[in-house]
């Protein structure tokens, strides 16, 4: 009869048991960053920079890569670039439905649509005026800046990286750059000269 020895290693190591799987964390099933856009809203610095030395036309452009992107929303029949051209006639349903697209999120635009289209519309008039109240029209973007801040909002919400919109090209420094001298030439030559402002 063979003896019990306590001190002697054990043939077989018991298994010990499985420990508990961990939870997975609940950022584990967070939405990916997406990099496509449902909306055009460049930062507020590029809007502004490139409306003013664009003299005015790059709302125009504002205006038509989101007509592109209510169309391909809504299956819509409209024509972006009529409706981007006329954009003082039409502004007032491009802001309603991209406040509409936005409220999906729980947020508001700060202004009215109505509001914000008629002020853009009388800006584009000012083109008209005399001497140097045609200026007024160069300012004809802060409407847009109000809605362009709402889609941003919606845009983070939606996990949407904006960093492509809000990146300045080559083209887009070149067209500040000469455009900037323009204009800055433009106020020079009517501070010194009058009557050009008439």
């Amino acid at each position: 009869m063979e003896l019990h020895d306590p001190y002697r290693a054990p043939a077989t190591f018991p298994t010990p048991p499985a420990l508990p799987r961990a939870v997975p964390d609940a950022g584990a099933y967070a939405q990916p960053i997406s990099d496509a856009a449902a909306y055009y809203s460049p930062s507020s610095m590029k809007m502004v920079t490139l409306s003013l030395t664009t003299l005015g036309l790059y709302p125009v452009y504002w205006f038509w890569r989101n007509w592109q992107a209510i169309k391909r929303e809504t299956g819509g029949t409209q024509w972006p670039w009529a409706r981007a051209l006329f954009s003082p006639l039409w502004a007032y349903l491009c802001f309603s439905q991209l406040r509409d697209a936005a409220s999906n999120r729980r947020r508001d635009l700060a202004f009215a649509p109505g509001l914000l289209a008629l002020t853009y519309f009388l800006l584009n008039l000012a083109s008209r005026l005399p001497n140097a109240g045609w200026l007024l029209a160069l300012f004809a973007f802060v409407p847009l800046l109000p809605v362009n801040s709402l889609l941003r909002r919606y845009h983070q919400d939606e996990r949407v990286d904006m960093a492509q919109m809000d990146r300045f090209s080559a083209l887009h420094i070149l067209v500040t750059v000469v455009g900037g001298l323009f204009l800055l030439l433009l106020f020079i030559v009517m501070a010194m000269n009058p009557e050009v402002s008439r």
